[in-house]
């Protein structure tokens, strides 16, 4: 739509505070010059008494639309009607001749009366006007198509309309360079990559890496027992947020509280990353079942003797028997049983874990893996969260969507090893991975 269609229409615009608001008619538009011809011109709200007004378009900031040509909207003449009727009156005051029986009074309340009509009349018809005025300036304000075609028009140069940003968009330069997208690089170039959300470059590892990085967080203070802790952390986080964040756990929402059911194994790692998230969970009134393999009369590990010990002093229910565990409802399942040491063909030949299998087929939750083996176990997850880095033989057949967690390690363990690293989690402990 050119800028011909819209001569004869009512606008407001604004030329900032210098030069103030104009309201009129469009007489013409000059593409070339970049000018606007306005008549019947108001200027701060007072009749110009020039026929034309000439605006540039680099002073125009803001332009509204009112009414189109032939519309009931136009702009108010009645200033002139005002200063006439009341020169009218004044003049009929002074010609009113001297009589007796109080002629004089009478006429002068005549005219002053006729003067207050006038007044009256001239103020009821503005009130209606700027009713009109405003339904007017509302409906074609808000009309998309008008206003997006005049601005598009040559009229307003492109420098002259201003950008809008959101709340949560940086609109400083920054003189730091591009942005790098690859902040994590291994000594040897992995064959499997990662992105984040962001679009951040993850690389993918080795287990013999893992367990040298492990080796080397130990080396610089960070115990067995902070890794359990913060990946139980990071659990939990996850959990959270599966579950609406902290709207289940509202008091006026405690009829709906969530239930969860952790698969912990007694021998491995995996199991004291899903105690540890129980009991976090367990402290914030969220019920947790919590399953353990029975006829295990040994424990093989201290961390994990220790974290039954503190998940004991919680409300939550330790059970060996599959038929203890709640049918339904059941918001979400923590598996910390399938671990990269134990083998689906040895775990299959006890019956006690092919009833776990056919408990959470049958139960439909979304199921969480913890640490994860690589080909991801027979219990098929949706989420799975990972330690440190993502591993390079990591299938998707049992896995589900991968998540990264933070355990907090500082850049010095990555630096011992040769590693380039910078925290890709920003405020949250865990971030989604993508195939690249």
């Amino acid at each position: 739509m050119s800028f011909e269609n819209f001569l004869n229409w009512t606008v407001s615009i604004d030329c900032g505070s210098n030069l103030g608001n104009y309201q009129g008619q469009i007489k013409s538009v000059d593409g070339i010059n970049q000018t606007l011809t306005l008549k019947h011109a108001f200027h701060n709200g007072i009749l110009i008494d020039e026929e034309f007004i000439l605006l540039k378009a680099k002073d125009i900031i803001d332009l509204n639309l009112l009414s189109q040509p032939g519309s009931s909207f136009q702009i108010p003449k009645t200033i002139n009607k005002k200063s006439s009727n009341y020169e009218q009156s004044q003049q009929q005051l002074k010609a009113a001749p001297i009589a007796n029986n109080g002629s004089k009074s009478s006429d002068i309340n005549a005219s002053q009366s006729n003067r207050s009509r006038s007044s009256k009349s001239w103020s009821d018809e503005a009130t209606n006007e700027n009713e009109t005025n405003e339904e007017g300036r509302l409906r074609y304000h808000m009309d998309p198509p008008n206003i997006s075609s005049l601005k598009n028009s040559s009229i307003i140069q492109p420098s002259s309309m201003q950008d809008k940003y959101r709340c949560d968009q940086m609109i400083l330069e920054h003189n730091n360079g591009p942005i790098e997208y690859e902040q994590i690089q291994l000594p040897v170039p992995s064959t499997k990559k990662y992105l984040t959300d962001e679009g951040l470059i993850i690389p993918a590892i080795n287990t013999e890496l893992r367990d040298r990085l492990f080796n080397s967080a130990e080396y610089y203070g960070y115990s067995l027992e902070r890794r359990v802790e913060s990946m139980g952390r990071c659990t939990s986080d996850m959990c959270l947020h599966l579950l609406g964040g902290t709207q289940r756990l509202l008091v006026k929402n405690r009829h709906q509280h969530p239930t969860i059911v952790v698969l912990a194994c007694l021998t491995e790692i995996q199991g004291a990353y899903a105690i540890s998230a129980g009991r976090i969970l367990a402290s914030k009134n969220i019920q947790i079942y919590l399953y353990v393999p029975p006829n295990l009369t040994t424990i093989r590990s201290n961390i994990i003797e220790n974290e039954l010990k503190l998940f004991r002093t919680t409300q939550g229910i330790i059970t060996n028997n599959v038929s203890d565990l709640p049918r339904s409802p059941v918001d979400l399942i923590l598996n910390g049983l399938d671990a990269a040491n134990n083998s689906d063909s040895v775990l299959f030949a006890k019956p006690w874990y092919r009833d776990i299998v056919q408990y959470c087929s049958r139960l439909q939750a979304s199921v969480i893996g913890v640490d994860p083996p690589l080909d991801g176990g027979a219990i098929e997850c949706k989420y799975s969260l990972v330690p440190l880095l993502p591993l390079v033989a990591m299938s998707s057949k049992n896995v589900g969507r991968l998540y990264l967690c933070d355990l907090g390690f500082g850049q010095k363990v990555f630096q011992h090893l040769q590693i380039r690293y910078a925290s890709p989690f920003g405020a949250k402990s865990f971030v989604a991975l993508h195939d690249n």
